[in-house]
């Protein structure tokens, strides 16, 4: 390792020369006494000069946060100051950078010197071999604005920068596959434009290469003016970062554009794209990233290393972002592939979409779901049924009418007692008494419709739990297509690398093909996963009840959702050892098998069978006994047979005459004695039957408790998963970062580097799935035990946590 950096305490590092032995040895005491006097934490503190562009708002945040960053690294290792009299702002002409980089060259108090700024960083890489060591971080393209470069580092003395790979052509070439354009305006902010000529010259001539006509708009105060400085003809419009433009004034831009329906695509990527900029790629944390970079590369200066060599090569988290607000503006439509890969900002806006949380879910469900409602209505009709049954208990009250009419002889020989034609009617009343038949059918319904209660509970918790599950699918399938996208983004992060290691001699195009190759693959990939997440908000929709592909936003789950009883802080005790845990299980099947419907639903049905026995028991000596009574009027009579043929002949014996009305009430009881052996028969029946049902209770008693503990056993499986797959996801994290910079150092291989990317893909879709593994496990034990916590008002999950304290305080005094 090269000697340090000069300090100005006056002690230097020392410099080996040949000589004779006693040279030597004079150097080696100076090294010792050197190492004996010199310690970091005595050194006079490094000062650092900056030299920033011009004014502007965000000079001193941007300046803080690379404060921040070179002081966090170099703590305990070298002692840095930044005065303010060393940091000098220009007056945005490269004239005024030139004077204020002078002053802080020539200043022999500053250490090192670090240049924020574009036209800064320019001036400093074109000014040649530097009398100490600077850091140029900001640069537009390098290869437009032709830095110096030589191996990885600048090749030139005492000059490092840090550079993404062309940036402006990176963006362009999203640009050109986003949109078909022929004629591009390029706003740049004119300090830039005037500056540094080249930079808008060398893309002039880039953009005619691939028949596209620039023109350059320069930027400064007023977006009025801007909008009215573009050509009537442009297609498409190219924002630079424009620091000359008052937030307001950015905003009345991007509306201006947007009225025009004019296409636009940000340098600065994400930011500005969330402000309403149709399309970028650039990432929001690329300036934490530069500044750490920039921290990293000031240290290795400071240990010795030389900073032309420093490599310069700044690597951006590219992705494309789309602002889907601005598109349906201007009237523009993506495709499907740009849909797939891009992140999607204001995806929802303008569409009305229904939130959705876990619980809302849930009781949409239990409202909407055309099975629930069907169900309903099933039990409408039980609840008719029971009524019709009880009714044959009632009294039966009929009418009835009758009109005859017969032939005249047979009227006229009935001597006066059946007229040739007559009307008559009767009211007819029926009363069953005692009948073990008809009671023990009223018995029975009644039973077999509290059993369709529960038939219905059980839909309801079997919809609840697929409505809950397929809200965690949606949700799931939202993680995963992030996590292949954002596998989609390294893979063409890499493709860059690959490309980058070609161009400077590590590797052939063999890599650029398999690494072109693989981001094909992963393109698919992405594409399944959308469609995954398609279908599962398709299938959500089904479950409430809702139009097939209406959009609906949701919202993550939490563990500290306080819709979930876990997630009071009472359960811990309960939870926190296998011992406990496993009196934790026994409550718990102790309270889901006196709730689960259905074992109350074969309870009705040993009721009813127990009912139907009793009846067949009975019915060798309850015989049924009714009650039955009726009034019957003559209303009229004519013809032949209406009169006597004796007429007023007198008769040996008075002979009485029946009125028009007859009545009459009886009781009829009856009983089998002998019925060929049925009765007995119904008897083995009922017995047989309901030994059936008890052992089928038993054994389905059995099966809940399995299926309330397996899913306990799950749920703190999948529980613990969370945080072993979390732990996995961060290592295979900081491994791909690992082997990615050893690649594009080349010093490992591409099949390293696919196996370090495969690992964390597969490690974060792990970590993904844990997740949403634990909440589906936690909603199957919600439904084994026959309860969810959906549905608990304050009192209900009051009384629950009562009870398991008294299981708990039972179980533990019978405990030796």
């Amino acid at each position: 390792m090269a000697p340090p950096l000069i300090m100005n305490n006056g002690l230097s590092a020392p410099v080996l020369r040949k000589g004779r032995f006693g040279g030597y040895l004079s150097v080696v005491m100076a090294v010792i006494l050197l190492l004996f006097v010199w310690s970091p934490a005595m050194a006079a503190p490094l000062t650092i000069g900056v030299v920033m562009d011009g004014p502007w708002a965000g000079n001193e945040p941007l300046l803080e946060l690379f404060k921040r960053e070179l002081t966090v690294l170099t703590r305990g290792e070298f002692p840095l100051h930044f005065p303010s009299d060393k940091t000098l702002v220009a007056d945005w002409t490269m004239e005024g950078v030139e004077r204020k980089v002078d002053t802080l060259l020539n200043d022999p108090k500053v250490d090192l010197l670090l240049g924020i700024g574009v036209l800064t960083s320019h001036h400093l890489a074109h000014r040649g071999p530097l009398p100490k060591p600077t850091v140029a971080p900001f640069t537009v393209d390098h290869l437009i604005q032709g830095y110096p470069k030589k191996g990885d580092g600048s090749g030139v003395s005492n000059f490092t920068y840090l550079a993404s790979p062309s940036p402006i052509l990176r963006d362009l070439r999203y640009f050109t596959d986003l949109v078909n354009f022929k004629k591009l305006a390029v706003l740049t902010y004119r300090p830039y434009l005037n500056a540094i000529p080249e930079l808008s010259e060398n893309l002039r001539t880039e953009l005619h290469s691939r028949g596209i006509a620039m023109t350059a708009v320069p930027v400064e105060g007023k977006a009025a003016d801007v909008l009215a400085a573009l050509p009537e003809d442009t297609d498409a419009v190219y924002v630079t970062p424009l620091l000359g433009l008052a937030p307001e004034e950015f905003q009345v831009l991007i509306e201006g554009l947007k009225q025009r329906r004019l296409p636009s695509f940000s340098y600065f990527g994400q930011k500005e794209v969330e402000q309403g900029i149709l399309a970028g790629v650039a990432s929001e944390s690329d300036f934490s990233r530069l500044a750490r970079r920039t921290a990293l590369t000031l240290q290795s200066i400071l240990l010795g290393d030389a900073p032309g060599k420093q490599p310069v090569l700044f690597s951006s988290d590219d992705h494309l972002v789309i602002n889907m607000a601005t598109a349906r503006a201007i009237d523009f439509s993506p495709t499907w592939a740009q849909l797939v890969e891009a992140e999607l900002v204001a995806e929802d806006v303008n569409r009305q979409a229904r939130p959705l949380t876990l619980a809302k879910a849930v009781h949409e469900a239990m409202t909407a779901n055309l099975e629930l409602a069907a169900a309903e209505r099933r039990i409408a009709a039980g609840e008719a049924e029971v009524r019709k049954v009880r009714g044959a208990l009632l009294p039966q009250l009929g009418i009835a009418a009758n009109g005859l009419l017969i032939d005249e002889d047979r009227a006229e020989a009935s001597f006066g007692t059946q007229a040739e034609r007559s009307l008559t009617g009767a009211l007819v009343l029926e009363q069953s008494l005692y009948s073990e038949r008809l009671r023990t059918g009223f018995d029975v319904e009644r039973h077999q419709q509290k059993a369709r209660l529960q038939e219905q509970r059980e839909l309801r918790l079997d919809i609840a739990q697929a409505a809950s599950t397929g809200y965690l699918n949606v949700l799931r399938a939202k993680t995963l297509l992030s996590i292949q996208k954002n596998n989609l983004r390294v893979t063409r992060s890499n493709l860059e690398l690959a490309r980058r290691r070609r161009d400077v001699g590590f590797s052939g195009p063999a890599e650029v093909y398999r690494w072109e190759s693989q981001l094909a693959t992963d393109r698919n990939e992405v594409v399944q996963a959308a469609t995954r997440q398609s279908l599962a908000e398709i299938e959500l929709n089904r479950l409430l009840q809702r139009p097939a592909e209406e959009a609906f936003s949701t919202e993550e789950v939490d563990l500290s959702d306080s819709d979930l009883l876990i997630s009071d802080r009472r359960m811990e005790p309960y939870l926190a050892t296998p011992a406990a845990y496993a009196r934790f299980r026994d409550f718990m099947v102790e309270e889901g098998l006196a709730e689960v419907p259905e074992l109350q639903r074969i309870d009705q049905a040993i009721a009813a069978a127990e009912r139907v026995r009793v009846a067949a028991r009975r019915s060798f000596w309850a015989p049924d006994l009714t009650l039955g009574a009726s009034l019957g009027q003559r209303f009229y009579e004519g013809g032949e047979g209406t009169d006597s043929p004796f007429g007023d002949f007198p008769l040996p014996v008075e002979i009485p005459e029946d009125d028009d009305t007859d009545w009459s009430v009886g009781l009829n009881l009856s009983l089998p004695l002998f019925a060929g052996g049925a009765l007995r028969a119904e008897l083995d029946r009922a017995n047989h039957e309901l030994d059936r049902l008890r052992l089928d209770r038993r054994a389905l008693a059995d099966r809940l408790e399995q299926r309330i503990r397996s899913a306990l056993q799950l749920a703190r499986a999948s529980h613990t998963g969370i945080g072993l797959a979390r732990q996995s996801a961060a290592a295979a994290g900081k491994n791909l970062e690992l082997v990615t910079d050893a690649y594009s150092r080349g010093v490992v291989s591409i099949i390293e580097l696919l196996d370090a990317q495969n690992a964390a893909l597969v490690a974060n879709r792990v970590a993904a799935n844990a997740v949403y593994n634990y909440f589906i496990d936690l909603m199957a034990v919600q439904r084994a035990t026959g309860r969810f916590d959906f549905f608990l008002d304050a009192d209900q999950r009051e009384n629950w946590y009562q009870r398991l304290e008294e299981f708990w305080r039972q179980e533990s005094s019978s405990t030796p």
